[in-house]
């Protein structure tokens, strides 16, 4: 049954459906009988999302919910990604290799299309980390130029800028948030207090990696614009997890990673650049095929030499999988799983604390939790080696589920974790 699942599924990705109206009709046949795949109000029902769990080649027994390092990728895209590899190896010459630039450029036109922006506006990277170094060490600065950090960013929204500080003579402002801030207001204060006349940057992640904690990122860059401050937005843990338009995010730049919450090949990111300030963005590496006056993130930033183009060409697909789906579809059951587990632990194991803000929609898709008395690496390694669950040992316990993630698996781990610890 897996592979008529699968082969349904795959048609009606192929059909080019955008939304979840007709992918029910189209996939009635996966599952024999038929049966109903949405609800009385129109969302999809847990017939469903079986359906969507059915298009991953995850291990029988395994669970994994560790969306905010490294999904898996459904079968249509790790199939794209085959399909494309093998011909560009049955003919290397630089005449059929052409056909790649014709795929990139339609690439850069769906993710444009994802996030509401300009082709000319994105740029294919490998990951966040890359395409942050981009941003970071493509913008000028003068001593004692001023730039706004999150404490909890990741190391390469964080120590990047640290150590471009000290090569430059810039002062960096790091803020901390309160864990747990009773509105978005509270989020946004310590932000507005570093800003001063000097500052040039405000760099965060739109969703805290070691707490999960999310920051109310269009008024954060609606008061960065207003006070003349540019914005850059580490989305590493939305893009594909919440459902973004960048023009009403309102940022200046925003990176991310293709195998995260998109789901998508690995080792491809996004770079998002706002055309106002393309040209204050100095290219840091040039590769055969860069043209001085390129006027496109890609052409500008991302020339780079020979990259897997592969896997670039593949990152259609999962946009692709996403719209198949409905991209409100996905961050409403991610929301819905996480609410779910989040409840589950705290009510049914003794000894946890929440490491992650406690109202729901403040953490999005991931719950962290640590246990009071026990060694939370040593339960970090039972959960996978003996329930077969694949979380992450950060900040104690860090769960992160996603669309092929059921309700019974947050149940699971709920119960297994409370074994370990009784």
């Amino acid at each position: 049954m897996r592979n008529i699942e699968r082969r349904s599924f795959l048609q009606t990705l192929g059909t080019g459906v955008l939304g979840t109206a007709v992918l029910p009709a189209a996939a009635k046949n996966a599952i024999p009988g038929g049966g109903v795949f949405l609800s009385p109000s129109g969302s999809p029902d847990e017939q469903f999302w079986g359906l969507v769990k059915a298009q991953f080649p995850i291990a029988e027994g395994k669970i994994m919910v560790n969306a905010a390092n490294l999904c898996p990728a459904p079968y249509v895209v790790g199939d794209e990604i085959i399909r494309h590899a093998r011909a560009l190896d049955t003919d290397v010459s630089f005449q059929h290799r052409a056909r790649f630039e014709t795929i990139r450029k339609e690439t850069l036109q769906a993710l444009a299309n994802f996030l509401g922006v300009s082709a000319d506006e994105m740029g294919i990277t490998r990951n966040t980390s890359e395409a942050n170094n981009m941003v970071i060490q493509g913008l000028d600065f003068q001593p004692g130029d001023e730039v706004v950090i999150w404490d909890q960013n990741h190391p390469s929204n964080n120590m990047a800028w640290k150590q471009k500080a000290k090569r430059f003579g810039l002062i960096i402002k790091e803020v901390r948030t309160p864990g747990a801030a009773a509105s978005p207001e509270e989020l946004l204060q310590p932000f507005e207090a570093a800003i001063g006349t000097k500052t040039r940057v405000i760099a965060f992640s739109h969703i805290s990696n070691v707490s999960g904690q999310v920051i109310p990122a269009a008024a954060l860059c609606e008061l960065a614009r207003s006070r003349g401050v540019l914005t850059l937005i580490d989305g590493a843990q939305s893009f594909g997890m919440l459902n973004l338009n960048l023009q009403a995010l309102g940022c200046d730049f925003y990176t991310s990673s293709s195998h995260k919450w998109l789901m998508g090949p690995k080792e491809t990111g996004i770079l998002y650049v706002r055309q106002a300030h393309l040209e204050r963005l100095w290219p840091t590496t040039m590769g055969a095929g860069w043209k001085e006056g390129d006027l496109s993130v890609d052409g500008r930033i991302c020339t780079l030499g020979q990259r897997n183009d592969a896997l670039a060409a593949a990152m259609t697909s999962a946009l692709r999988f996403h719209d198949a789906i409905g991209r409100q579809n996905i961050e409403e059951r991610v929301f819905e799983l996480a609410v779910r587990l989040k409840t589950a632990l705290l009510e049914r194991v003794p000894g946890l604390e929440l490491v992650s803000p406690e109202a729901d929609e403040a953490t999005a898709g991931i719950v962290i939790v640590r246990h009071t008395t026990q060694d939370n690496n040593k339960l970090y390694e039972q959960l996978y080696h003996q329930y077969g669950i694949a979380c992450a040992p950060t900040g104690g316990l860090r769960f992160s589920p996603t669309i092929y993630n059921t309700p019974a698996e947050m149940d699971n781990i709920a119960e297994s974790l409370r074994q370990l610890v009784s």
